[in-house]
């Protein structure tokens, strides 16, 4: 399986988020893995210290994103875009 780079998911993050709902993390991670076509089987390989590959790699991006002020979290494991975020999307 080859992931995403961290830009390419998070450019797929910002665009799923961009119609500025609240969107859920299982929403996120189906949306990109049908975006980039990943499979079941592949979302749930594991890396060597037994953690979701794909899982840590959404999770590592929606965290960079939110520390760049590009999303907020709603609540919990609920994500939306801010003015910031738009405007970094638009100029990828």
């Amino acid at each position: 399986m080859d992931l995403p780079s961290s830009l390419e998911l998070q450019s797929q993050i910002l665009a799923l988020l961009n119609d500025q709902d609240v969107h859920g993390l299982p929403e996120v991670k189906d949306a990109i893995a049908r975006k980039f076509e990943i499979s079941n089987d592949d979302r749930k390989k594991l890396s060597k210290n037994k953690r979701p590959v794909f899982e840590t790699s959404i999770i590592h991006s929606l965290s960079m994103l939110r520390r760049s002020g590009y999303i907020i979290n709603q609540k919990r494991g609920n994500f939306k875009i801010t003015k910031s975020g738009i405007n970094r999307l638009k100029n990828l």
